[in-house]
C-alpha cells in the first residue's frame, strides 16, 4: 500500500528507544540483501586466492574449511579487459584438504601484449551440485586481480573551431552547436548547452562535502570535519588564465579556499570534438587542516537521464573500506535500483574505481564522464540537503534533477562500532597533503556503447 512505510523506534510514541538501531543490518526488513551483506559474505569465504609473483600467471588457493576438502566446488577463471569478457576456463582443486594450500597455474591471456589496458582476472568457486541451502553453481567465493592497469587518456586538439568569449563575469566557450559558461567569480561551469538544451539543472563546481552516514552521525564527523562543508562557497579567486588554439580552449582558475588555508586550482579544457576536460588541484598551507569528507565535484543534471551505466566496481554499493565483494565490471541500473533506500537516510550509493559513467534518457541522449584516473562517484534523485533534513526514507523527495558528485576519493564508511568509532586512517583523506584528478565530460544523442 502506498501509506505504508518502514517504522522503527520512536515512530509509535515508544520512549526510551533504539532509534534505527536494529532495523539496519544486513537484511532490509523486506528482505532484500544490504550492500553490506556482500561485503562479509566475501570477507566469509571459505576458500581464499592469492596471485603469485613470477614469469607466469598462478594462483595460490587455501582451503579455509575446518572439515571439507574442496571437492564440492567447481572453480573458474575468466579474463576481461575494461570489462569484455576475453577467455575463459576452469581448473580442478578436488584434493585440496582443509586448511591446505595449493597453487594453480592459470593460463596467460592470448594476445595479452597487444591489449590496450584494463586486464583483470577473476576466480570463481561454485557449487558442484544443489544443497538444502543455495543451488547449483551458486557462488561461494570469488577474487579479483588486476593483471594490465587501465589506460586513461587526456584529450587533444580535435575537432572544429573553438571560440572563446569573456564579459566581466563569465566565459563562453562555443564549438559547433555546444556552448560552456564559466563563472569568472567561483570557476564553476553554470551553463552546458548543446543544440539548445541545457545539460546542467545545478552549476558544475568544487565539492567537499559528504553527508554523514549513521556510524558516522554518533563519531564526531560533522564537528571534526563540518569545516568543509562550506568551503567551497567561500573560495577565492585569485587569478583567471585563458589560452587558445584554433581547436582547444584553455581557462584555468587560481583559487584560495580561506576557511581552510589552502590553494586551489581548477582548469578546463574544451576542443572541437566537444569534449570538455576538467582538472583539479588542492594543496594545504599547513599542517593543522582536518580530514576531507571526500575530494571532488558536484553538478546537477536532467532527471531524464535516470539510466546509469559504469565500468568499476559493482553492481551494489560500495566504498574504500567496503568494496571486495565489488568486481570491477560493466553494470548497468535505473537511477531507482542504483541508489540504497536506507530506513533512516543518509550517504549512499557510491561506487569505487570506476572508470567510467554514462546516464542517458530514454531519448537515448547520454552525458559520459570519464576519469583520468578512477574515479568514486554517486547519483541521486534528491540532495545532499535532503538526505541531512530528513528522518525516513519515505520523507526523500523525488527531485527535477539528478545530484552527481565525480570524485577521486571518498571518506570510507567506518565505524568499527556504530556508537563512536571513527573511521580507520587508512580509509580517510588527509587535508594536510597535495592531492589532483581530473576528468572528461561528453554529452552524445544517444548511449555510447564503445568504450
Amino acid at each position: 500500500r502506498d501509506d505504508e512505510f518502514w517504522a522503527y523506534g520512536g515512530d509509535f510514541g515508544d520512549r526510551p528507544n533504539d532509534g534505527n538501531f536494529s532495523i539496519k543490518g544486513l537484511i532490509a526488513s523486506d528482505r532484500k540483501p544490504h550492500p553490506h551483506y556482500y561485503e562479509v559474505q566475501k570477507v566469509y569465504q571459505p576458500v581464499v586466492f592469492q596471485l603469485l609473483n613470477g614469469k607466469g600467471i598462478a594462483v595460490r588457493v587455501t582451503n579455509h574449511y575446518d572439515f571439507l576438502p574442496l571437492s564440492h566446488l567447481d572453480f573458474r577463471y575468466e579474463y576481461t579487459s575494461n570489462g569484455k569478457l576475453l577467455q575463459r576456463g576452469t581448473f580442478n582443486c578436488d584434493r585440496l584438504q582443509p586448511g591446505m594450500t595449493t597453487d594453480v597455474p592459470i593460463p596467460s591471456v592470448d594476445g595479452a601484449d597487444t591489449l590496450a589496458s584494463g586486464i583483470c582476472l577473476n576466480i570463481y568457486a561454485s557449487l558442484r551440485t544443489a544443497t538444502l541451502w543455495a543451488e547449483e553453481g551458486y557462488c561461494i567465493a570469488r577474487e579479483q586481480f588486476t593483471i594490465k592497469p587501465s589506460a586513461m587518456k587526456k584529450i587533444l586538439p580535435a575537432g572544429k573551431q573553438v571560440v572563446a568569449s569573456e564579459s566581466p563575469s563569465l566565459i563562453e566557450l562555443k564549438t559547433g552547436a555546444m556552448s560552456l559558461v564559466l563563472d569568472k567569480h567561483n570557476g564553476s561551469l553554470v551553463s552546458w548547452n548543446v543544440n539548445n538544451q541545457e545539460l546542467l539543472k545545478g552549476r558544475l563546481a568544487p565539492y567537499f562535502w559528504k553527508t554523514p552516514n549513521d556510524n558516522q552521525k554518533y563519531s564526531g564527523f560533522v564537528t571534526d570535519l563540518g569545516k568543509w562543508k562550506t568551503a567551497a562557497d567561500s573560495a577565492v579567486v585569485t587569478n583567471v588564465g585563458l589560452s587558445n588554439q584554433e581547436n582547444l580552449v584553455t581557462v584555468k582558475f587560481d583559487m584560495n579556499l580561506p576557511t581552510i588555508g589552502a590553494t586551489y586550482h581548477l582548469q578546463y579544457q574544451l576542443n572541437g570534438n566537444g569534449q570538455l576536460q576538467v582538472e583539479a588541484e588542492y594543496a594545504p598551507l599547513c599542517d593543522t587542516i582536518p580530514l576531507l569528507p571526500k575530494f571532488g565535484m558536484r553538478m546537477r543534471i536532467p532527471a531524464a537521464f535516470n539510466t546509469i551505466a559504469w565500468y568499476g566496481r559493482g553492481p551494489y554499493e560500495n566504498y574504500p573500506d567496503r568494496k571486495t565483494a565489488s568486481l570491477r565490471g560493466v553494470y548497468q541500473s535505473t537511477l531507482e535500483n542504483f541508489i540504497t533506500p536506507y530506513p533512516a537516510p543518509q550517504d549512499n550509493a557510491n561506487r569505487c574505481d570506476v572508470g567510467w559513467i554514462t546516464m542517458s534518457s530514454q531519448t537515448e541522449s547520454a552525458i559520459t564522464i570519464t576519469g583520468l584516473q578512477p574515479l568514486c562517484f554517486r547519483a541521486w534523485p534528491y540532495t545532499e540537503e535532503d538526505l541531512e533534513t530528513t528522518s525516513h526514507d519515505w520523507q526523500l523527495p523525488r527531485r527535477d534533477f539528478i545530484t552527481m558528485n565525480i570524485d577521486l576519493n571518498i571518506h570510507g564508511v567506518g565505524g568499527d562500532d556504530t556508537w563512536g568509532a571513527k573511521t580507520m586512517e587508512k580509509y580517510t583523506i588527509p587535508g594536510n597533503k597535495s592531492c589532483r584528478y581530473g576528468f572528461i565530460m561528453e554529452y552524445t544523442p544517444q548511449k555510447s556503447g564503445n568504450h
